[in-house]
């Protein structure tokens, strides 16, 4: 049996508040994902506890285990949800751990009662039986922080795209009134759309499109970049290598080595760049980010409000936007900014650090009242015919009173 587990050491600000390691987006694929494409199955998944309700709530209809194993397992290949390659799991034998460079357990099968051992333990490299065999990783990495998946895109983009297509079931094609040019790939869901008029660049690499999705007259795409199901570029829109567009997005104006989770939109001009987007984010008109410096320097960005500045290592670092952030019309987003869940941007410069359900305006700095952000909440998502569960907004509102009492609320 395979089972995937978050042991709590990756960091992506706003973005681990609803979900675990296992569900980012490290790349096309989240981990999840990945796995199910390269081993085709996934028994077990084991969350940090503050956020087993919710995974387990979003498993109801994959009947995955979530917290513990199958009853009658006695084999385990467990998998670290912050690792974006599984190159080395055809080679795993029993009784082996493959190892990162900072310590870490990428991939491991042991038998059950060992893998309950550890995992007991938060899956630490520290609590390993001795009788293990350690090797260390051949090919890919555990994503330890936001500017560590930007690093990855270039080569995960590809290698994902390439996975999704094992079975070469998306045909390289185009249509009439395209102008398309470069030696890699344009592989389309037989229900996707290029629509006349956009130009497809696939010189440095590939580009997908998965079911539904459209690419608009006038778009300017150049891969590698993955479209995934029904979202759409829209008209005149530039979207750039390394940029990857999750379900359900509508994506317009300059966009470039960029992640949107799913469900966001950005549909007017605006640039944004080297930036992580959750889920049902709304982007106003002529809002932009900036990703680079003026002094060319590396960026430092603060993920969370009990953290410091540190820094990224990166020269282009735009940030991290958290689900249900909004922005008003011409927001300049600062470089290596986080914008927090639920936050409420409608001033022309916010800070580059803006916390959870903030609501910023030029007349005030308060909290978002609950009651109105959930009123927001549910009829933005009805536009997708989504709802949330339960224990998603359960999670919502403990997230939102741990940081009420931070300024009062509107």
């Amino acid at each position: 049996m395979v089972a995937i587990f978050d042991d709590g050491m990756s960091r992506f600000g706003p973005l681990a508040d609803l979900r675990a390691s296992f569900e980012q987006r490290l790349g096309v694929l989240t981990c999840v994902e990945r796995t199910m494409l390269v081993l085709g199955r996934v028994d077990a998944l084991f969350p940090p506890e503050h956020l087993s309700a919710i995974v387990t709530e979003r498993q109801i209809l994959n009947k995955r285990l979530v917290g513990r194993f199958p009853a009658n397992a006695r084999e385990v290949i467990l998998i670290n949800g912050a690792l974006d390659s599984l190159d080395d799991a055809s080679s795993l034998v029993l009784g082996e751990v493959v190892m990162c460079s900072d310590n870490r357990v990428a991939m491991a099968r042991m038998l059950k009662k060992d893998a309950e051992r550890f995992l007991e333990r938060s899956g630490r490299a520290t609590h390993l039986a001795r009788t293990v065999v350690r090797r260390p990783i051949a090919r890919g990495r555990i994503i330890r922080a936001p500017w560590d998946l930007l690093d990855r895109l270039e080569e995960s983009v590809p290698a994902d795209i390439a996975l999704m297509n094992r079975t070469g079931e998306l045909n390289d094609r185009s249509a009439v009134g395209v102008i398309r040019f470069g030696h890699h790939a344009l592989l389309m869901d037989p229900t996707a759309r290029v629509l006349p008029g956009a130009i497809i660049d696939t010189t440095e690499g590939p580009v997908l499109l998965a079911h539904g999705a459209t690419i608009r007259p006038g778009a300017v795409v150049s891969g590698p970049v993955a479209l995934l199901e029904n979202s759409t570029i829209l008209d005149r829109a530039q979207i750039k290598a390394k940029t990857v567009i999750g379900p359900g997005c509508k994506v317009g104006g300059e966009v470039g080595s960029t992640v949107f989770y799913g469900f966001s939109n950005k549909a007017h001009e605006g640039h944004l760049g080297d930036a992580l987007v959750g889920e049902w984010v709304n982007i106003g008109a002529g809002t932009c980010n900036s990703n680079l410096l003026n002094t060319y320097g590396e960026v430092t960005s603060r993920l969370d409000a009990a953290g410091s500045n540190e820094k990224t290592g990166r020269i282009f670092y735009g940030g991290v936007i958290g689900d249900h952030a909004k922005f008003a019309i011409l927001v300049a987003v600062n470089t290596g900014s986080t914008i927090g869940t639920g936050a409420m941007v409608a001033i022309p410069r916010p800070p580059t650090f803006v916390d959870r359900f903030a609501w910023l305006t030029p007349e005030r700095s308060q909290s978002y009242r609950f009651n109105r952000f959930e009123t927001t909440l549910r009829a933005v998502m009805a536009r997708r015919d989504r709802a949330p569960g339960d224990a998603y907004l359960a999670r919502l509102r403990e997230l939102h009173s741990a940081h009420a009492d931070r300024s009062e609320t509107v």
